[in-house]
């Protein structure tokens, strides 16, 4: 058994769509996502045995020069014979070509695997999240609360500290981990997903499929909470509605329990596993946090 990895081709498309039906049983995105990946910097690969597609995975550059791992899907057949670990091998071979300082991914807190596997590349585990979400119907948009202004970097900045404690240094947009840094909060006001004022802060946006999901992250001064970030909800409502987005996805420490409750007390539901991020760095990265 040969197996071999190389860059996506437009022929690949049947092939991956079946390897993604075997390898996960919901959350079958890879048709709607397919040309947004292939536009984005890092390559989508495809790992074949003698020759036939049984795996794919892409590697993702996000604003700050790291790289973020998607996507790995092992057809159940070729699983644990080592096509996951030929994905990751090309992966550290584009990281090494690219200069990435450090490479992240998430799974799911019982996912052993996948989380096994990335150790084996030496991702270490960095933070744990919990999520919830609301149906956009089940929102309330109320019309006299004022809307907040989209902001540029500079104003999300005063809001570092906050973020820090309270995302333990990753903001989430569509199951992307960003690491928190001024240049990430620059590439996102560039994608135009910073609202706020001196008050309170909204991160609201999506990589992909905006018609599924707007990911939320909020921030405030630390006095009326409920009220500053009630506002940012209702003006995410808003967006939401404006986009067709069908819910609302958030993401915290799962040990905040002022945050969960907040988000209960306004109709969210609790996601039933929560995620882990794992990373490798270079030392250099680690030393400049």
């Amino acid at each position: 058994m040969q197996i071999t990895t190389r860059a996506y081709q437009p022929e690949d498309f049947a092939a991956c769509a079946r390897i993604e039906a075997g390898a996960v049983r919901a959350n079958h995105y890879f048709a709607d996502v397919v040309d947004y990946y292939r536009s984005t910097a890092g390559e989508l690969t495809v790992a074949c045995v003698d020759g036939v597609p049984v795996g794919m995975g892409k590697l993702t550059v996000l604003f700050d020069g790291s790289t973020w791992l998607e996507l790995l899907r092992v057809h159940p057949d070729f699983q644990r014979k080592g096509v996951g670990r030929a994905i990751y091998r090309r992966y550290f071979e584009q990281i090494k070509a690219l200069g990435c300082p450090a490479a992240r991914m998430y799974t799911g807190v019982s996912n052993k695997a996948s989380a096994g596997l990335a150790e084996q590349f030496g991702l270490k585990r960095r933070a744990q999240f919990h999520s919830m979400r609301i149906p956009t119907e089940n929102l309330s948009c109320h019309p006299d609360t004022k809307p907040l202004p989209r902001i540029g970097a500079e104003q999300a900045l005063a809001f570092l500290p906050q973020l820090n404690r309270q995302t333990g240094g990753f903001l989430c947009i569509n199951h992307t981990f960003y690491h928190l840094s001024e240049t990430t909060l620059r590439g996102f006001a560039a994608m135009g997903w910073l609202w706020g004022d001196e008050d309170t802060l909204l991160i609201a946006g999506a990589r992909f499929q905006p018609q599924k999901a707007l990911y939320l992250t909020m921030a405030d001064s630390g006095e009326n909470q409920k009220e500053k970030l009630s506002r940012a909800l209702h003006h995410a409502a808003a967006l939401a509605a404006l986009s067709g987005a069908e819910q609302l996805v958030i993401h915290f420490d799962p040990n905040d329990s002022k945050i969960h409750d907040f988000y209960l007390e306004n109709g969210f539901v609790d996601d039933p596993v929560d995620d882990i991020v794992m990373e490798w760095a270079e030392e250099s990265a680690h030393t400049n946090r």
